[in-house]
């Protein structure tokens, strides 16, 4: 079978709220049979950059909101817990990991901390989602 026909009961994606997540999401909603479970995972749910996101989820009761940060444990272990509410003992089923960060800078003025952040949720993250 081709990747046309996959079919999935549940898919997480990680950076959702703009850019290529949010078309992710979007393309998920609008397949002929979509996934029972669309779980849109970002930094802050309730914030302005997630808005359409908010719009969306307000039309469709099987795409859940979960707040996430890649880079936190305890926020991906209480996401999973969320995930876990709903699909129970069947799991999830497709994580796409999206999430990302870039602070554009020139090399004089990159810090440590921000690229030790960059690293943490672009590299450290989808290994810890994965885990």
């Amino acid at each position: 079978s081709n990747m046309g026909e996959l079919c999935v009961c549940s898919i997480l994606v990680t950076g959702a709220n703009r850019d290529l997540g949010l078309g992710l999401i979007q393309h998920f909603r609008r397949m002929p049979k979509p996934p029972q479970w669309i779980f849109a995972g970002c930094r802050d749910p309730k914030g302005q950059r997630a808005q359409v996101l908010q719009n969306l989820a307000s039309k469709h009761p099987n795409l859940v909101i979960i707040a996430l940060e890649v880079d936190n444990l305890a926020s991906i272990k209480a996401a999973a817990a969320k995930v876990g509410e709903h699909v129970g003992g069947s799991g999830l089923n497709l994580l796409i990991n999206n999430a990302g960060m870039v602070k554009s800078k020139m090399l004089d003025a990159e810090t440590l901390e921000d690229m030790t952040k960059t690293y943490t949720t672009n590299t450290a993250g989808p290994l810890l989602m994965s885990q």
